[in-house]
């Protein structure tokens, strides 16, 4: 069996299946189905941080790629188009295909779609319609803003009629698709041809067709290095920023193809404000933007509320010159940016670094050098939308004739094996790896969704004796409050190993105490009988199971809230239940008492 569709009928009535377990599973585990027939406890796993992943990946010998930039398809995964000037073909403006498997990176073949040369541009995906995009570009042979849709079929790309958006000179073009609208974009530009004002107008895409409402002014002065970002929290709700001396911010709404905007914000009044660059969390509808002022690379985050927007204080990241920074936020993993820029400090070579953002503040990790020669130009780098934290970084690379050249990275992250198709059910006991047990499936009402019995055995992996939970080494446990767990320390290795919990860390040996609430023993570890025991009390805190007579051999023991009647709950990406949910999540059903859930209930 590797497919749920194979499994019985959704409906009423205890669902039990039997299946074979691919690691442990805990009693009252959420699981999901592998497509070898086994399942496997819903789980959180690390991949490690490499910069770059992979070898690097030249798009175009022979000739100069200027300013190559990438947009991936959401709704294709590994799949991302490369848009550049083809310095070695009369700076024609140029397009192709790549993908991704793995760290290695494939190109189909260069597709011109304008006989001429275009200045910086952008490029997006529509998010709701697998291989459309468009390109926002500036036509310098005509001196003119214009946009053009594109589509991806296999490794191939062919474009529609280029449409003209703004019939005067511009620069410094952005541009979001709004996720909440099939179709919708917007487009911030600096309006040459108008006095250099900051200026947006709404296209929609239909087809291999875009069309545009009229252009609105949101900024009256000169400014520029603008960036656009529709919120995906707040549909029909934007934010601008931009460099008019000082770094200003506004919320824009929009109103079929109108935006309007609300009250403009400064949030960097210091000199010299250069470089800006914004990116938008998918998640948290954060902004996060980076920007060089009086010697320092700075960073600072954003917060949309209704028409306006405040931000925390700027964080320093480096102090010294810091030239073409560019952003992108990771739309997987909460607070995760990869920010690219050309270190002033070290002959302008061109680096990338990764920022966490928790809460409102920014920290930076180790920057990686990227091309150790002279980088004049911009690095751009897109997160893969179906692969968390890897990313595609996209260059000329000045210390190889300035060729196209691209280069997988990854991020430090947590995944998750749980997806909206896979989820299966919940375990009905505790299940040793390799050995079959029961599952309650889809359709049916499991009960006893917690508690049970724990086999503790002691071990030395290498580096001093530790606890092993059903064979696992310092086990995470989620104990639920009003369930009774027992911890059986029977097994002779347990000998001289007292089984205990704490409030803190490795217990007494990080100066805490023993925590006793619902906490029961019996008999001498390592002989027959002997075990620990706790009924999780409402409101319990986090604790830790540790050893009275030895340190560090313990781990944590989540407590978890009760079930709620008539509650819906759904499975985290951790494989604990919550009736909330934050992505990835899966409904999975309601409760129809504190102790039994009714799995894909219809009402």
């Amino acid at each position: 069996m590797s497919n749920l569709s194979e499994l019985l009928p959704a409906g009423g009535g205890g669902k039990n299946v039997k299946f074979v377990a691919n690691g442990i599973l805990p009693n009252g585990q959420a699981v999901v189905l592998k497509s070898n027939g086994q399942v496997e406890a819903v789980g959180i796993s690390s991949v490690s941080q490499s910069i770059p992943a992979g070898s690097e990946y030249v798009f175009n010998t022979g000739s100069r790629a200027r300013n190559p930039i990438i947009a991936f398809d959401p709704n294709t995964a590994g799949k991302f188009v490369v848009v550049f000037k083809d310095i070695g073909n009369s700076s024609y403006s140029t397009a192709l295909v790549a993908s991704v498997s793995g760290t290695t990176i494939s190109f189909g073949s260069e597709t011109v779609f304008y006989s001429g040369a275009m200045g910086l541009s952008d490029i997006e995906f529509d998010p709701n319609t697998a291989g459309k995009f468009i390109i926002a570009y500036r036509d310098e042979s005509n001196s003119v803003g214009r946009a053009i849709v594109g589509t991806v079929s296999g490794t191939s790309v062919s474009f529609g009629t280029a449409v003209t958006f703004e019939s005067a000179d511009v620069n410094s073009i952005s541009m979001s698709f709004d996720p909440n609208t099939s179709g919708k974009f917007a487009i911030a530009y600096l309006d040459i041809g108008n006095s250099d004002r900051g200026t947006m107008i709404i296209g929609t895409r239909s087809g291999t067709s875009v069309s545009f409402g009229s252009p609105v002014i949101f900024n009256t002065d000169s400014s520029t290095t603008h960036s656009v970002c529709y919120d995906p929290l707040n549909a029909g709700k934007l934010a601008v920023t931009y460099n008019r001396g000082t770094l200003r911010a506004r919320v824009g709404t929009v109103s079929g193809t109108t935006p309007s905007f609300g009250t403009e914000v400064v949030f960097s009044s210091e000199n010299n404000n250069t470089h800006l660059a914004t990116a938008i969390d998918n998640i948290t509808g954060k902004t996060l933007s980076v920007y060089y002022t009086d010697g320092y690379a700075k960073a600072i985050v954003g917060t949309i509320s209704g028409t306006s927007i405040s931000f925390a204080s700027a964080v320093n990241w480096k102090n010294s010159l810091t030239y073409y920074m560019t952003i992108a936020a990771d739309p997987l993993n909460t607070g995760n940016f990869i920010v690219n820029y050309s270190d002033g400090a070290n002959s302008n070579y061109a680096k990338t670094v990764v920022c966490t953002v928790s809460g409102t503040t920014p920290s930076f990790g180790s920057p990686t050098l990227i091309v150790n020669s002279n980088m004049g130009s911009y690095v751009y780098s897109k997160f893969d939308p179906n692969t968390s934290g890897k990313f595609v970084t996209t260059y000329e690379d000045a210390g190889n004739s300035d060729y196209g050249t691209s280069a997988v990275g990854q991020t430090a992250v947590q995944v998750t094996n749980l997806t909206s198709t896979n989820f299966l059910g919940i375990s009905d006991a505790a299940v040793a790896s390799g050995a079959a047990g029961k599952v309650t499936i889809k359709g049916g009402l499991k009960t006893e969704l917690a508690g049970g019995t724990f086999a503790v055995t002691v071990a030395n992996p290498g580096s001093g004796n530790r606890y092993y939970i059903n064979g696992v080494l310092q086990y995470t446990l989620n104990l639920r409050e009003g369930f009774t767990y027992k911890f059986d320390q029977s097994a002779s290795s347990n000998s001289n190993h007292p089984f205990r919990f704490s409030t803190t860390s490795n217990g007494s040996h990080a100066s805490g105490s023993e925590y006793t609430t619902g906490v029961t023993t019996s008999g001498t570890p390592g002989n027959a009988g002997a075990y620990t025991q706790i009924v999780v009390a409402a409101s319990a805190p986090t604790l830790y199971y540790y050893c009275t007579n030895h340190s560090g051999m313990g781990g944590t023991a989540n407590t978890l809230a009760a079930i709620v009647p008539n509650s819906v709950y759904y499975v985290q990406g951790d494989g604990t239940l919550s009736t909330t949910t934050t992505s990835p999540a899966v409904r999975i059903g309601k409760a129809l008492s504190s102790t039994s859930i009714n799995l894909e209930f219809n009402s």
